[in-house]
């Protein structure tokens, strides 16, 4: 079985073989002497091909010496093992799993959607039209204000309590 960098290095040679065939049929055009033009046909179609298999034999051999297959294989397929520019191989260490996202209850919606429609109407009372704050308008007044109203809508809704009236037994 091949490894990624030998199917790499096929890929190039394959291209480098279209190359050369492209090279070859541009022959018939160039500015030269028939006699010329003949030898160059049967010269140049050699020169490259015996170029080509030097040279792709040569990075072969090259990249099983430097990096050979299964420690390639190991390279290429393993998440955690990165190679920098200037060929050394080193470990990341693994990135913990996202925990899942909580599920949202049906009393977590309706906080979301109380506390939405508060911070939309503090908005709209602290704001101009342009989006910037009133005189005496902060970020903070505003968040406060919506507070105030979300606490206020979720005591009308019977989802909390008035924090205001205190709790605690009576005395006989």
């Amino acid at each position: 079985m091949a490894s990624k960098i030998d199917k790499v290095i096929d890929r190039l040679e394959r291209l480098t073989n279209d190359v050369n065939e492209i090279k070859q049929k541009a022959i018939p055009f160039l500015p030269l002497p028939k006699p010329v033009k003949t030898a160059v046909r049967t010269i140049i179609p050699e020169t490259d091909r015996l170029l080509t298999d030097a040279y792709f034999d040569t990075v072969r051999g090259l990249a099983d010496v430097v990096l050979p297959a299964d420690v390639a294989r190991e390279v290429i397929n393993n998440p955690n093992v990165l190679m920098d520019s200037n060929g050394s191989i080193s470990q990341i260490t693994a990135r913990p799993a996202p925990p899942k996202p909580r599920k949202v209850t049906k009393k977590m919606k309706q906080q979301r959607k109380i506390q939405s429609e508060a911070f939309k109407a503090a908005n709209a009372i602290g704001r101009l039209q342009n989006g910037s704050f009133r005189a005496g308008y902060d970020q903070s007044r505003i968040a406060r204000m919506a507070q105030k109203q979300c606490t206020k809508e979720r005591i009308r809704l019977g989802l909390c309590e008035d924090p205001k009236k205190k709790k605690g037994r009576r005395r006989k």
